[in-house]
């Protein structure tokens, strides 16, 4: 059997048992976000995620991003801003 096509089956088994992705916030500098389906923009200023149900887009200095995967993502930097959108709406 295919050792990838059997982790992607397993991924798609465990995201369909959520249903909202999750934000943890710390103080103005450090974004934990469990479940981000894809990054659709990334620059030192300005990250764009696609989230299960809607966008989020965050604004500021000195963006940095780590630990991305099927799990989520770290956001670490001057965080100005975030806004929710509706997918498909993104700026």
């Amino acid at each position: 059997m295919n050792v990838n096509k059997i982790a992607g089956k397993f991924d798609k088994l465990k995201s369909s048992f959520y249903k909202h992705s999750y934000i943890q916030m710390t103080d103005s500098s450090e974004l934990v976000i469990d479940r981000c389906e894809r990054v659709s923009a990334y620059d030192e200023n300005v990250i764009k995620l696609e989230l299960l149900n809607n966008a989020l887009v965050i604004i500021g200095t000195a963006l940095t991003m780590r630990n991305f995967s099927t799990d989520g993502v770290i956001i670490k930097g001057n965080i100005r801003s975030m806004e929710f959108l509706k997918l498909g709406e993104e700026k």
